[in-house]
């Protein structure tokens, strides 16, 4: 073979594969591809340094009182469409070989509380759970960017990781919250759908960023609450009450 075809051979294989940071989480319906976006929504997580080892767990609505989750205690990153778990709404499994999430029991709490969500993604963003660490309030409008896609960050407090502590911290949260620090443990993003879930939780870590750098600057302030109403009127969003 000539070098001009393999190297021709070799963009064609490598532009197939594509990258973590091009990946995207498609639109999906049907358990199958339902399976295969929980996984790249994994991938992209561990990709992007917002979960590692063991660390979060993601969830997604499969049917009437059914949930698709990942397993307990497995590296996100690197997990197969087969390995993910079918609960029902009592977090009984259904379906799998593993042990779904021993968080699983927030995740039921949100979709019981919110008839619109479709998916949740609980992720350990370092920089945003480093605020909760040191005290610091969430980085509530900031910038543009987190008044349309995060809203109002809440913080849930501390409570035991993997215990009924952590649904009933968040209980008061549900309503009117899409994005929640959990206080020196992680963040939970609730979505319509994985992709808008996934983009909550990369969000809220940029967003977390931008804060920590500009205390360090010295100065942190929020937009206005004009600049707000303009830049959710803007983007087609309802104004705040």
């Amino acid at each position: 073979m000539s070098p001009r075809r393999r190297a021709a051979l070799s963009s064609r294989r490598t532009k197939a594969r594509g990258s973590p940071r091009a990946a995207r989480v498609p639109a999906v319906s049907g358990e199958r591809a339902l399976r295969d976006a929980i996984v790249e929504t994994c991938r992209r997580l561990h990709a992007r340094d917002l979960i590692g080892a063991g660390e979060g767990n993601v969830s997604a609505r499969l049917g009437e009182d059914r949930f698709l989750v990942t397993p307990s205690g497995a590296n996100k990153g690197y997990l197969a469409p087969a390995d993910l778990v079918v609960v029902d709404g009592r977090g009984a499994v259904v379906s799998g070989e593993g042990r779904a999430s021993t968080e699983l029991r927030m995740h039921l709490a949100a979709y019981a509380a919110r008839a619109d969500v479709a998916a949740v993604v609980h992720a350990h963003p370092i920089t945003a759970v480093a605020l909760t660490v040191a005290g610091l309030p969430p980085p509530n409008d900031l910038v543009p960017e987190a008044a349309v896609t995060l809203g109002e960050i809440a913080v849930a407090p501390f409570a035991t990781p993997g215990t009924d502590e952590v649904p009933g911290s968040l209980a008061p949260l549900w309503a009117g919250h899409d994005v929640v620090l959990l206080e020196r443990h992680g963040a939970l993003a609730l979505g319509r759908s994985l992709g808008e879930a996934f983009d909550r939780m990369e969000t809220l870590e940029r967003v977390a960023r931008v804060a920590l750098v500009a205390r360090l600057a010295g100065r942190c302030e929020p937009l206005s609450a004009e600049a707000i109403a303009k830049v959710l009127a803007a983007a087609g969003k309802p104004a705040r009450g």
